[in-house]
């Protein structure tokens, strides 16, 4: 049982955008091509099933690393976190997105991701600046993919 405290490194960080939770996750989350919005990633391989409570993939960093996440605490159109470890648990790796509506116009989406294990130690010191402007990153990709969603969704509606 591992105290909060052996985390290293944790980024936070939230958008609210023009768009019903539904178009968010069909669009970012349920096709579980994770690496159209997380620059990190180079794929997700082995993916055991859709995005639900024990699917598990292999993530693949495009500098090569692998992680074995697994999905849990999934609820559609509104959250779902992944855990995984690489290096024999000594790096540990864990990420949140929820999806809040706010009103019938808006939604907040709000990612976190945090690195933790002894190793984790070692990475936050070299890499934490890394881990930023991935979870950074990652949501304004996701905000901006849904947001051309959108515009195509009013296209096709308006003509």
């Amino acid at each position: 049982n591992e105290a909060k405290a052996d985390i290293m490194s944790y980024c936070k960080t939230s958008a609210i955008i023009s768009a019903p939770p539904t178009l968010i996750w069909n669009t970012c989350l349920a096709p579980m091509q994770w690496q159209d919005w997380d620059h990190n990633l180079h794929q997700l391989r082995n993916v055991s099933g859709k995005c639900e409570n024990g699917t598990t993939a292999i993530f693949v960093q495009t500098d090569g690393r692998e992680f074995m996440f697994t999905l849990h605490d999934v609820v559609k159109d509104r959250s779902v976190m992944f855990s995984g470890q690489a290096l024999g648990g000594t790096l540990k790796a864990e990420g949140k997105i929820l999806i809040t509506p706010i009103d019938n116009f808006s939604t907040r989406i709000e990612y976190s991701f945090e690195l933790s294990g002894t190793l984790g130690f070692v990475v936050a010191l070299l890499r934490k600046r890394d881990v930023v402007e991935g979870t950074e990153s990652g949501l304004r990709n996701m905000v901006k993919m849904v947001e051309e969603e959108v515009q195509a969704t009013d296209f096709v509606i308006m003509n």
